[in-house]
């Protein structure tokens, strides 16, 4: 979730009276805001300068620490394990100490799948192999736990639209 994505959500919860409520109300700008002239920003007759208040709180969450991201965790689990060929959700759940049911309920709460961040990781993963690793094809299907080279190349074209002889090539 981006920035803009973050500003949007919390006005909208202002809008809503969400404030009151929220856990973060006392590091956020718009929480002190309530306190300083009460309904949400917008109303401009309340007091107060609704750009300066974004700007507040834009600098509030790029000043922030940012809590770690479980999808890299998820990642990092998973990436060992490619090469053996045996990624599973339950192993890299026991790899992280937890069940299945939470590692999922987790990537939820990211919105993203088990499957999405393989086959992401993969992708990543395949394209540095490739070009910037030099690997040979067949090398990097092995390495990513595919059970063949054509297996691996039908993939990358789905990824990229073109085949990992191209990307290695350059061109």
């Amino acid at each position: 979730m981006g920035i803009k994505d973050v500003i949007a959500r919390c006005i909208e919860r202002m809008r809503g009276g969400a404030c009151a409520t929220c856990d973060n109300r006392n590091l956020c700008p718009a929480g002190r805001w309530q306190q300083a002239f009460g309904p949400p920003p917008g109303d401009r007759r309340r007091g107060g300068d609704f750009v300066a208040f974004l700007g507040d709180l834009i600098q509030s969450f790029a000043a922030a620490p940012q809590p770690r991201c479980f999808r890299k965790d998820v990642e990092q689990a998973i990436e060992p394990m490619l090469a053996e060929g045996e990624v599973s959700i339950d192993r890299v759940a026991r790899s992280l100490g937890m069940s299945r049911q939470t590692l999922y309920r987790r990537l939820k709460k990211e919105g993203v799948t088990f499957e999405e961040i393989l086959d992401a990781r993969r992708r990543q993963l395949a394209i540095r192999y490739l070009k910037f690793d030099r690997f040979s094809v067949k090398a990097v299907a092995y390495k990513l736990g595919f059970s063949d080279p054509a297996a691996f190349s039908r993939a990358f074209k789905r990824w990229t639209g073109l085949s990992p002889s191209t990307v290695r090539a350059g061109t």
